[in-house]
Parts: C-alpha cells; structure tokens; sequence
C-alpha cells in the first residue's frame, strides 16, 4: 500500500512537471504577496449546574472544565500559492483544546498545547476542470461541524461531532469539480486522527457534494477500511473494520436564516467480539435578527450500541437541546451565550457527591475572533 501511494505521488508529480512555467509577472511577486493569512482565536467560562466531582462535564469535546475560564484555542492559517496549479497549507494552533483532541482522539501531534491542526500540499493536474491531489496531513471532509469554534453556529459541540466521526487523516485525496453542481473526492489515508499509522492497513475516504442552488448543499461523505481509529485502541490490529456514513445538509433560505442537518452511521467489529454500531441525528436553526443579534436552537439525539463509544458495556441512548446567543461586536469580534442540557436514558452524568444521575445543565460565554 506504502509503493501504492507513493507511485500515485510519482504519477502526480510528474503529471504536474509537464505544465507550463507560472506567467512572468507571478514570479515577481514576492512570497508575502503570494501568502494568504487567516486565523482565529475563543476564550470561555463553563459552568455545570450538576457541580460534578470530578469537576468535569460528562461526554463533552472542548467545554470538559466546569466552573473555569479557559483559553480555548488561538490559530493561525498560512496558505501559500506559488503557481494556479499548487498550494501549500499550514495550520498551526496553540490552546486547551489542542491538547484536547490529541488526548480524546489518540492523535500524535502536540506537545502540550500546541499542534498542527493541518499541514499538505495541493496540486492540481490539467485534466477536464482540475484534477486536485491534496498529501499530508488534513482536516476531515466528515461531520457538520469542525474543531474551530468561530467556524460553527454553537458554543458546544454535538455528541456526533465528538465521538462520531474523525477529526484529522493523514494521505492522499483525489478531488474533483464535475461542474458547478457536483463534486467528488476520493483518498486513501492512515485511519482516524493519526499521522503515524497504528497498524498495516489503510482506510478510504470518500465524499460526494451536490449543490442544486445558491442556497441550498448537501453531501454524503464516509470512510471505510480495517483500520479502527485509535481512540478505541486498535493498534497492532488489521482485521477488524469501521464503517463510517455521514450525511450533511445545509440550507438558507433567506440570507438571515440558515437549517442545517447532519447525520451519521458507523460499524465498528471489536476485535473478534460482536460488531458495535452507533449513530445520531442532529439538527440546527439559526436566524439573526438583527446586525448585531442572532439565536441558534440545536438538537440531537446519539444511540450507541452496547456502549460503545461512550464506556460503559449497555446500550446507550443520548439527547441534548442546545441554544445559543450570538451578540456581533463587528471587525471580527463576536460574543456568544449557551445554555446545554443533555440526557441519557441510564445514570451517566457526574454529581458533586460522586454518584450519577441521568442529566446535566450547562451555561456558557465565550468571546471569539476571526479574521
């Protein structure tokens, strides 16, 4: 698989060495000019009503910490275009949450708070509208929302983003523009959230996107492989598959007005063990009201099967309603107030005493900024 990659590397390469040099006048641009900086940064306080010993709110992603201020994440976006036809992307990310994804999701970047959210090449080869090759290390094309708080409508993120799909792969995609309405895109990578692949085996990543209008898109997207991501501790092991279909569907209706639905499905064979599954279902309004105000009203409901995905050896069921208040500051600068409750079908939530209970409230206010 290892030759495999590296002949599809080879053929691009060499494919790309045929095109015409890159016009005069690119030349003379400087690598400044050349270069395209964006970034973000968020900073929160989180409290949960259920006072939880340990002081930790239950089968969240980023907002773990109750009753603290925390420096969520500062992250700098560096795309440098030499030629049309090549790219190169560099994230580099400095926060709490870092440190929180390398730890949940087994990943290998980061040393305390720092990590690569991404870092690839992309090269586009001249065949029909553009061919593209993206290789290295890249933000997956899976789930509704994304790590970066300023880049989503909620505060908190959603048990499907969490705990049931990818954040990163590490390889090679293929992607292309069929037409202004159809898109595809296929890789080979090394499993979820790894750069350093856990075993011998590799994962496929797929997508397909549709964009019938201007305000309407929607995408199928998954991976498939035997290759169980690290989370769940398959290293060393090539046998065992996951199977991962993630359906996503945005709509805006009015410019102020946005729906949103995501959906997920996964199979997981355990290591000779019965199969688990899990999947979920999450939906989202959001409106702006004003210039400056805006609300969103989220929901979700998770089904893991035989507890898979959240421990625990039962079947396992979870609900969350979610609203969040936008306040739009301008020049970047936003705002925002959350207030969460979750609910499971058995005891599952932390207590102040220690014991569990079936439910959990949460407040939040977090400040962001994007540029």
């Amino acid at each position: 698989m290892k030759k495999l990659i590296l002949g599809l590397v080879g053929l691009s390469l060499c494919t790309l060495g045929a095109m015409p040099a890159a016009k005069a006048d690119d030349s003379s641009l400087s690598w400044w000019e050349k270069t395209t900086l964006t970034g973000t940064f968020n900073t929160s306080y989180n409290y949960n009503f259920n006072n939880p010993n340990p002081s930790a709110n239950t089968g969240r992603v980023f907002d773990v910490r109750h009753n603290d201020f925390d420096f969520n994440r500062a992250e700098l976006e560096i795309e440098n275009a030499p030629v049309d036809w090549a790219k190169f992307r560099l994230d580099l990310a400095f926060g709490e949450d870092v440190a929180a994804v390398d730890g949940l999701k087994g990943g290998v970047i980061g040393v305390d708070e720092f990590g690569i959210q991404q870092a690839y090449v992309a090269l586009t080869a001249p065949l029909g509208n553009g061919l593209t090759f993206t290789l290295g290390h890249f933000a997956t094309l899976i789930g509704a929302e994304v790590i970066e708080s300023a880049y989503n409508y909620n505060t908190s993120r959603s048990f499907l983003f969490g705990f049931a799909i990818p954040f990163t792969h590490t390889g090679v995609l293929a992607s292309y523009d069929f037409n202004d309405h159809f898109s595809a895109a296929l890789g080979v990578v090394n499993g979820w959230d790894t750069i350093t692949d856990a075993n011998k085996a590799k994962t496929v990543l797929w997508q397909m996107a549709f964009t019938p209008s201007d305000t309407l898109n929607f995408s199928l997207q998954g991976t498939l492989g035997p290759d169980a991501d690290a989370s769940v501790g398959a290293i060393g092991n090539d046998g065992d598959w996951l199977a991962l279909v993630d359906f996503v569907l945005n709509w805006q209706p009015l410019e102020e007005l946005v729906f949103q639905l995501n959906f997920d499905w996964a199979n997981q064979q355990d290591f000779g063990r019965a199969a688990a599954d899990w999947w979920g279902i999450a939906a989202l309004v959001h409106y702006d009201w004003t210039e400056f105000f805006g609300l969103t009203v989220r929901g979700e409901m998770f089904d893991d099967n035989a507890g898979f995905r959240f421990g625990g050896g039962a079947d396992h069921n979870l609900f969350e309603g979610t609203v969040t208040a936008h306040f739009n500051m301008g020049q970047g600068f936003e705002t925002r107030l959350e207030y969460r409750h979750d609910h499971s079908d058995r005891a599952f939530f932390a207590k102040a005493n220690g014991t569990l209970r079936k439910f959990q409230d949460t407040v939040s206010a977090e400040v962001l900024y994007k540029f």
